[in-house]
């Protein structure tokens, strides 16, 4: 039998945890009614669930004096902010005050009303003073969900502000010295503040500290338009931040050999056979390996663009492939050849071993197993480690088959422009990036200046 709150004679009731918890909105027909108690040690406090369920505390009080018709004010309800069970996965997260906060909170106010002061300076204060933790959890609630990115924004906010990762090397890095101001306000933090916390994230990754900075100058333009503080500290030059050598520039990519090398390892881990014959590499390995050949092939990013790939964003009469949700936001077409075609003849082979009710039907590259969230394959890095391994290469990322495919494809080309188009890059800076000179086309193109007779000497 479920518990319900008891008044006393008053109809009040001391408002604490398990009062809370016991407090529900009033069920009306189809709908709901908001419920509010009052609290019997201090009048005006109250607390109240309103019909959506989430439960706030409230203070009511009359203002002090009267108005130009010798009538008394009005009173007014002033909300001091939600409460949350922790003990209900949907409220965990959200940011709010314990009974102990508001019932201090609301004695403040009264105080402040005594005195003939205004007590919404208590709430004003408070809202001011919110440490830097709940200001970013603000951001990541209300306004970095509208960014691409907010997968790893989530992920900063977790390890870098929420602090409450379990990783041995995370719990000593929240003791380093500078980590504490997550729990600071930030209306009082400065600038040598955050650039105290990024050279305590430095000690542990020099491009994470980076990155943790940017996220702190979103936090903070968020601030200033909330009007929680008035003026942005988080401005930094890039002497003040770590030098970033990007992984395109710190390693060369496969050259057409390595691939060619990559490709035969591919066939080597698909066609494995046990000891008793029977292959087993091809269910294991046809997939991951064909999707890892697609991105060494038609030069799209492999994550959200080779890997999710639908049957119904190919046309195999124009050799094309249509993409709508884009990096950039704009539709593109990409080309591919005979090879991805090959690829796209295997992969309907198996395709037919799936059910047409199957959501992992719709894919190019599904997943082996029905019970995985998403229907595609998403992550084949242990299968690229394998065939590193095979083939006796130096271990890249995956990404590095897209820059191996645009620096291959500008040797045998030597036209940029088109690289960029048959990439889907949308502006040229981005391809350059991308396509490193070998000393092979440095050694042609010296050639070609010195066959060029420009001038006599």
């Amino acid at each position: 039998m479920k518990k319900k709150i008891e008044l006393d004679s008053d109809g009040r009731v001391r408002i604490d945890v398990g009062i809370m918890s016991l407090l529900k909105p009033i069920p009306y027909g189809n709908y709901y009614k908001e419920k509010i108690i009052k609290d019997k040690n201090l009048l005006g406090f109250r607390a109240r669930a309103n019909p959506g369920g989430q439960r706030s505390f409230v203070y009511r009080y009359r203002p002090k004096g009267k108005d130009a018709n010798g009538n008394y004010f009005e009173k007014v309800n002033k909300t001091l902010g939600p409460w949350y069970d922790k003990n209900d996965p949907k409220e965990k997260d959200l940011i709010g005050i314990t009974p102990a906060v508001a019932r201090k909170i609301a004695e403040d106010m009264k105080a402040k009303i005594v005195r003939g002061e205004d007590p919404n300076l208590v709430i004003i204060r408070r809202t001011k003073g919110r440490p830097l933790s709940d200001m970013s959890k603000m951001w990541i609630d209300n306004r970095a969900k509208s960014y691409k990115s907010y997968d790893n924004f989530l992920s900063i906010y977790n390890v870098y502000f929420k602090q409450k990762s379990k990783r041995s090397d995370h719990r000593n890095l929240y003791r380093l010295p500078g980590m504490e101001i997550v729990n600071k306000a930030m209306v009082d933090l400065t600038k040598d503040d955050y650039l105290n916390f990024h050279r305590s994230i430095s000690k542990f990754k020099k491009t994470q500290a980076n990155r943790v900075l940017e996220v702190i100058r979103l936090v903070e333009q968020y601030a200033e338009e909330t009007g929680l503080i008035k003026k942005r500290v988080a401005h930094f030059k890039k002497k003040e931040l770590n030098k970033e050598i990007g992984r395109l520039d710190r390693e060369d990519p496969y050259s057409f050999l390595d691939l060619e090398k990559y490709r035969k390892a591919s066939l080597k881990l698909i066609s494995y056979k046990n000891k008793k014959g029977i292959n087993t590499g091809r269910k294991l390995y046809l997939v991951p390996c064909l999707a890892l050949r697609a991105a060494c092939l038609i030069g799209a990013r492999s994550k959200d663009q080779v890997f999710n790939l639908k049957w119904d964003q190919i046309n195999l009469r124009t050799n094309k492939i249509k993409y709508i949700d884009t990096k950039n936001d704009e539709p593109m077409e990409l080309f591919f050849d005979y090879r991805f075609k090959a690829v796209l003849r295997i992969m309907l082979n198996h395709r037919r071993t799936i059910n047409h009710r199957d959501k992992r039907f719709v894919y190019v590259f599904p997943t082996n197993s029905k019970k995985s969230k998403t229907k595609y394959l998403k992550d084949p890095r242990k299968t690229h480690s394998s065939i590193i391994k095979l083939v006796g290469l130096k271990y890249k990322c995956i990404h590095f088959l897209r820059h191996s495919w645009a620096t291959n494809g500008y040797a045998a080309t030597g036209d940029s422009m088109a690289i960029q188009e048959l990439g889907g890059w949308k502006d040229h800076k981005s391809v350059e990036k991308y396509i490193k000179v070998s000393d092979e086309i440095k050694r042609k193109r010296t050639k070609q200046i010195a066959a060029y007779k420009y001038h006599v000497a």
